[in-house]
């Protein structure tokens, strides 16, 4: 009798035990299921937690570069997209000039002047274009648009050329004007003279994008608009002559002024290669992270799955020796 109590005693104790221990595994399985992470990291990495929390700092590191990558790839295209607007205004007034050249008429030249006056507009409202709240040509003061406008240019430029006769005169006066600091850089550009800081969208890779309203590149194309738009100031009483040659050599400023800013182009589109490497770049280490991290943290739902069956196989065929066992069935077991 003793022997049969002992015996009874321990089957008991071993089905009770095995019994929490098959609902606790249960019950981990069924968070696995629910969370899809893994129960027990510290087991999964041996205690040490460093490599995780440096996969998760290289991650968040990236995540942060790529939203900067972003920002600047946007605003890279709406730079890119006011230099060719400009650029393309001054190609096809160019063209124009010259495809009436040499039988160029005073009122050619009065039509390509009312023309330029337009196109000038259109530039500086091209330089001062926004992207993302930022202004995109006045360097560090991004909420300021850095031109002021196109009638305060022709008044000042006006004032300059008063009293002479001569295209070339002319011309030369205008140059000198824009090249002055005390002229259009005083007069007409209200922006910072400090670049925008680089922007850093890569492991050991920064983008400058740092042009400016008052770069010579884009003031050449004001400056060749004004050239033409100033034979039309009944201010100035210009010739018919100095008007025909004024168009016409403003034309090859017009050519020049092209060429410039398809440099300007150039520049951003570097940087907007820079841009798509690091991006691709970026994506690459991000994908490899993250199934680094997934292959650490996360639990392998069709193995928690197959876990979980024999599991509930095992609780079932438990129940059913325990109720053999003490003569009850599973319902008064449980």
């Amino acid at each position: 009798m003793i022997y049969n109590s002992y015996g009874d005693l321990t089957t008991h104790s071993f089905l009770r035990n095995r019994n929490a221990e098959l609902k606790l595994d249960l019950a981990t399985l069924s968070e696995e299921v629910s969370t899809g992470k893994k129960s027990n990291l510290t087991e999964e990495l041996g205690g040490d937690f460093s490599y995780l929390a440096d996969i998760e700092n290289s991650l968040k590191r990236i995540e942060s570069q790529t939203v900067a990558t972003g920002e600047t790839k946007l605003f890279a295209l709406s730079i890119q997209d006011s230099l060719a607007r400009v650029q393309e205004g001054t190609q096809q007034l160019r063209d124009d000039i010259y495809s009436v050249s040499p039988a160029l008429t005073e009122n050619d030249a009065t039509q390509f002047a009312k023309e330029a006056e337009r196109k000038l507009e259109a530039a500086i409202g091209s330089f001062n274009g926004w992207a993302g709240g930022r202004s995109l040509f006045a360097g560090t003061a991004t909420g300021t648009s850095p031109l002021n406008s196109a009638d305060t240019l022709m008044t000042e430029l006006i004032g300059e050329v008063s009293g002479l006769t001569d295209a070339d005169d002319i011309i030369q006066a205008v140059k000198d004007w824009f090249a002055d600091p005390t002229g259009f850089d005083t007069a007409m550009y209200n922006g910072s003279t400090t670049d925008i800081a680089p922007v850093e969208v890569g492991a050991g890779e920064k983008v400058s994008l740092s042009l400016r309203a008052d770069d010579d590149n884009l003031k050449s194309a004001l400056q060749s608009y004004a050239i033409i738009a100033l034979l039309d100031e009944p201010a100035l009483g210009l010739s018919a002559d100095t008007k025909t040659d004024l168009t016409y050599k403003g034309g090859g400023e017009l050519a020049d002024s092209t060429e410039r800013l398809i440099t300007a182009q150039a520049d951003i589109g570097f940087m907007e290669a820079q841009l798509e490497r690091v991006s691709a770049r970026n994506l690459a280490s991000k994908t490899a992270l993250s199934l680094a991290f997934n292959d650490i943290v996360l639990a392998d739902q069709y193995e928690v799955s197959a876990k979980m069956k024999t599991t509930e196989t095992q609780l079932e065929i438990l129940y059913t020796v325990t109720a053999r066992s003490a003569q009850l069935s599973l319902v008064k077991h449980m």
